[in-house]
């Protein structure tokens, strides 16, 4: 039985309420099942017995999302003490996976004026960006103001930085390119988000966005313990279902290409381990290199149209 502790959603993309019949994934016991109080603690981390809210698909736009999820009040509490998204890998084997996502994003554009990052952590991607591009104003909205001064000093040399918890001061700035890396499956209303940069956005402007993909070979492998099958999901996302939901907020998509994650060897095994029930220590003898991986994301570049 479904406790009450939780918000009922319609779907994020098209606010229709056909579901599949069947959860097409769920954890056990299910998350919707649970009371706030018992579900918190594994909010962050990863574990061989995973819990989260159960995953039904749109029976319109097809998009994976769970119907039963956290409250806006709820997700503050969760994300107050919310670790930077390293998790326990070297910061610059973390950067390679980051130049990789803005070397796609350099296929499409040849340079930027106003950048726009939504959720930018640390600030990889816009370091990354102001190194590549050196846009003259970079716009970036993170609710988490602990790490305001870190994101700061990611943006310089770039003289014009600002730095929001939401989007309500942007539109006077235009921004021509926007991105969003690993923002859009954890948001509840993603599409409110993606409108609200489509109109606050320069005619022309592109729009990067990398996410997990539900159709991935990996997810199909891995089954219920796919590591984004989590509590910080309420959707996610594979080809059709991005594209759909970016055209509803009317981008029209150029490139729906997969990405490249780089580990430290060693740091992989060990997290798949965790995944997997086996003790990382273990696994000691593993070396340190870097090697890249396909996990399944993927990276989708649209664009406002000209007029």
């Amino acid at each position: 039985m479904v406790n009450d502790n939780w918000l009922i959603r319609t779907c994020p993309s098209c606010n229709s309420t056909n579901l599949s019949e069947a959860a097409i994934t769920c954890s056990s016991p299910k998350a919707e099942e649970l009371s706030f109080e018992e579900v918190k603690n594994y909010f962050i981390g990863i574990r061989e017995n995973q819990i989260f809210f159960s995953y039904y698909r749109c029976g319109d736009c097809y998009l994976l999302y769970c119907p039963w999820y956290f409250s806006e009040p709820q997700l503050q509490i969760l994300y107050s003490n919310m670790p930077d998204n390293l998790f326990g890998e070297d910061k610059s084997v973390i950067s390679r996976t980051q130049s990789g996502y803005v070397k796609q994003i350099g296929k499409k554009i040849v340079r930027t004026n106003t950048y726009l990052e939504v959720g930018p952590d640390i600030g990889l991607v816009t370091n990354e960006v102001v190194r590549r591009f050196s846009p003259e104003t970079v716009l970036l909205i993170e609710p988490n103001l602990s790490i305001h001064s870190q994101l700061k000093e990611s943006a310089k040399p770039t003289k014009s930085i600002n730095i929001y918890t939401s989007h309500t001061n942007i539109e006077p700035h235009k921004p021509d390119l926007c991105v969003g890396v690993h923002v859009y499956d954890h948001l509840l209303t993603p599409l409110v988000e993606l409108e609200d940069l489509f109109s606050s956005s320069a005619p022309g402007a592109k729009i990067a966005i990398v996410v997990h993909n539900e159709k991935s070979l990996l997810r199909k492998v891995l089954s219920k313990k796919w590591p984004p099958f989590c509590l910080q999901h309420p959707q996610l996302y594979n080809k059709k279902s991005l594209i759909n939901i970016l055209n509803k907020a009317g981008w029209v998509t150029i490139s729906v290409k997969p990405t490249t994650n780089w580990f430290s060897l060693d740091h992989f095994v060990k997290m798949g381990a965790s995944v997997l029930g086996l003790n990382p220590k273990y696994f000691f003898f593993v070396p340190k290199i870097q090697i890249p991986f396909r996990l399944g994301n993927m990276i989708c570049i649209a664009e406002k149209p000209n007029r």
